[in-house]
């Protein structure tokens, strides 16, 4: 993937906005025309107000210079990292050193040289491509390239003042490419040494402009709004294309496939359309989007491995592979890969069970890897023993008969944490009889029906589709086949496998494949890899509540599973509100990739699990307002019985250090309580908030980088 050339990409993204124009907002401009009445000249900033690049973060076209770099056979290692890097580095030492606002181009490439001990002449060729991408990549508002020629018919002096490392005579090129080539004056901070963020460049427009009331319009709350104020210089906030600035990964040049086709989708369906866009607008873009990319690639990927080991049957495991069943189903693999599938309903519950009663028939006694996902993986922080236990399927009356309240006192005292060792000896001494008895019509059932769906078939190589994580459901549905005397091992494919259960479960479960987390990853990966599971799991839903048991039809014979009362259910609203509307979005895509036609300008050869491993970065480690605001707001259940739900942020602030950690990690998605803390700073004590930052120090540099500026 890494040579592919992504300039195609580029200009494809072109081409399709060139046909999807974004609609222009009279109103805006009416407003404009009138208020304008009032001044004599009229000043505009130019990027995100007369341009906008067809990136979704800026940044990202450093990424894409980096791919444009190895293409030409001209690789600079970590090029788009590093150009970020020593960009805010040399604007630091000239402010602190001769009081600068502002850098220019050529010295953030001399700096660049500097510390990098890149090759000059390579770096004379970033550069050049950096212009090029510069060139390339930004399109004009008509918004305001309509407004600006209807305040020229009014005879207003029209001025243009922008902060940008970028030349003046290069802005200038860049403005008549673009048709807006319609200002009396050109302010650039890199010409002028100056800025609108510091205010000084003001300065130079008042000089030229004395005794003229002047109209500044610009995105940048600070530097097109407070500051000019300064000078007493009215302003208006233009919001329509606000910039977003992220970075989920380490800007990786497979970021520019997603930034692409996401700034298209928005430019025109999204925020930056003229459209309504609302909660179900955010779940269908994301979709069509984000999902599509991921659901795309992972079952290119399967196919690919399919075929590879020749796989005769395929498992959707219940419920996170049901939505990759659909996209199987909609591109007709079973027919290229000549296999079969079918979807398989299990859950935590009727897979463990069934396994803790085949450890205890056969060793008598509960493997280590079992009473730890008992006791240390099914606790939460406000359970009591009896709700602890009854989820187990044990009452009182059993621990009656045992040494409980010698051991740990009244049934319905909070569950004492300290003691989790000790109740996992409990367990296994005083217990064991009571498991053995609880889990045996659990075995019997689940026994019945995997027989029933073809799950002990000695003939045929099966393979296994979930989410993955820690290989659970193929170690359990192992031990299941080699207790009916099966030698043979399942595959599993999985999204991702990390962790040490994972890789300790590589010789017993058989062959295990990840398409975008790697099992043997370092601990940075592992800790962006988990801010992902909880993001991944739900969006991954299905239109069933959770498991329960397996039953035998009477009058057909048919074993079928018991499912969780769907009375009021949390699970099938939020499916309803939200998964659903993403899922039908994933599915337009990929039927439109099937058709062969392009997604917001993204042909689907370019779609592959190290563009979709990026894009899940991108909006899981450091998320947009939106994401944050309505990923958040998914609800997400901890144990297996699905009884207990939060959400993945929690709306409240820390008032203290004790309340930081459990906060941050309640809902499993810490990047996303960051980022909602770093985007409400204000109304968190800055001790606090520092505190919080603690997390940072063990995600990679330049994501830590992120959180703390």
């Amino acid at each position: 993937m890494n040579s592919t050339d992504f300039q195609s990409i580029l200009t494809s993204a072109q081409q399709y906005y060139a046909q999807n124009l974004q609609n222009i907002d009279q109103t805006y401009i009416n407003n404009v025309l009138e208020k304008s009445n009032d001044f004599e000249v009229i000043s505009f900033d130019i990027f995100d107000t007369l341009l906008t690049r067809l990136f979704e973060c800026p940044i990202d076209l450093f990424a894409y210079v980096e791919n444009q770099l190895q293409v030409n056979n001209s690789n600079l290692k970590d090029f788009a990292r590093n150009r970020l890097l020593a960009e805010a580095q040399i604007r630091d030492i000239l402010h602190r050193q001769k009081n600068r606002d502002e850098v220019t181009l050529d010295e953030i490439y001399d700096y660049l040289f500097d510390i990098n001990k890149y090759d000059k002449n390579l770096l004379n060729t970033a550069k050049k491509l950096e212009l090029i991408a510069e060139t390339n990549s930004n399109i004009s508002i008509e918004d305001n390239k309509k407004l600006i020629l209807e305040l020229k018919k009014l005879g207003k002096k029209i001025i243009f003042v922008s902060d940008i490392y970028l030349s003046k005579q290069f802005i200038e090129t860049l403005l008549e490419k673009n048709h807006l080539n319609l200002c009396d004056e050109l302010y650039v901070s890199s010409d002028l040494l100056s800025s609108k963020h510091s205010g000084r460049i003001w300065k130079y427009v008042l000089e030229n402009n004395s005794g003229y009331k002047i109209l500044h319009i610009g995105d940048n709350k600070v530097a097109d709004v407070v500051q000019p104020r300064k000078f007493h210089i009215n302003t208006y906030h233009y919001k329509r294309f606000l910039g977003q600035r992220r970075l989920g990964a380490q800007l990786c040049q497979e970021v520019v496939p997603f930034s692409l086709m996401n700034k298209v989708y928005h430019l025109t369906n999204g925020i930056y359309s003229l459209k309504e866009f609302n909660e179900d607008s955010f779940w269908n873009g994301l979709g069509e989007t984000f999902g599509a990319l991921i659901l795309y690639s992972y079952t290119l990927w399967l196919k690919e491995h399919i075929k590879k080991n020749k796989i005769n049957h395929i498992y959707f495991c219940a419920r996170d592979a049901q939505l990759i069943q659909k996209v199987w189903e909609t591109l007709d693999l079973d027919k290229e890969c000549h296999t079969t599938s079918s979807y398989l309903y299990l859950s935590r519950k009727v897979l463990r069970f069934p396994t803790y009663y085949i450890e205890l028939i056969e060793n008598g006694k509960l493997s280590e890897d079992s009473l730890t996902f008992i006791v240390n993986e099914s606790l939460t922080a406000n359970d009591t023993y009896k709700t602890y236990f009854n989820r187990l399927g044990i009452n009182e009356r059993d621990l009656l008969q045992t040494n409980f309240v010698h051991q740990f006192g009244s049934f319905g005292a909070a569950v004492d944490f300290k003691k989790t060792d000790l109740i996992k000896k409990f367990i296994q001494q005083e217990l064991s009889s009571v498991l053995l008895n609880a889990f045996q019509e659990e075995y019997n059932n689940a026994k019945e029906y995997y027989k029933q769906e073809g799950l002990f078939d000695k003939n045929k190589k099966i393979a296994i589709i979930d989410l993955g994580w820690g290989g659970t459901i193929q170690f359990g549905l192992n031990a299941f086949r080699s207790h009916m005397g099966i030698d043979s091992k399942l595959y599993g494919y999985y999204y991702g496998l990390f962790g040490e259960t994972a890789s300790g479960r590589l010789f017993k479960n058989g062959p295990m494949k990840a398409a975008f987390f790697n099992i043997f990853s370092n601990s940075e990966e592992r800790i962006m890899y988990q801010n992902c599971v909880n993001i991944l799991e739900n969006l991954h839903s299905a239109d069933h509540e959770t498991t329960t048991g397996f039953i035998k039809d009477q009058q057909d014979g048919v074993i079928r599973p018991i499912l969780k009362q769907t009375n009021n259910s949390l699970y099938i609203q939020q499916y309803e509100k939200k998964f659903l509307i993403f899922q039908k979005g994933v599915l337009h895509s990929i039927n439109k990739w099937k058709n062969n036609e392009l997604v917001y300008g993204l042909n689907k050869c370019y779609v592959g699990t190290q563009i979709a491993t990026a894009a899940i970065f991108q909006v899981c480690i450091t998320p947009n307002k939106d994401e944050v605001k309505y990923l958040g707001n998914i609800k997400h259940a901890t144990m297996f019985d699905h009884k207990i739900t939060v959400p993945l942020i929690n709306q409240r602030f820390p008032s203290n250090l004790k309340e930081v950690q459990p906060l941050l990690q309640a809902g499993g998605w810490q990047c996303g309580v960051l980022q909602y803390w770093k985007d409400n700073r204000k109304k968190i004590k800055p001790h606090v908030y520092n505190s919080a930052l603690q997390f940072v120090n063990f995600l990679p540099s330049l994501i830590k980088k992120f959180y703390e500026n």
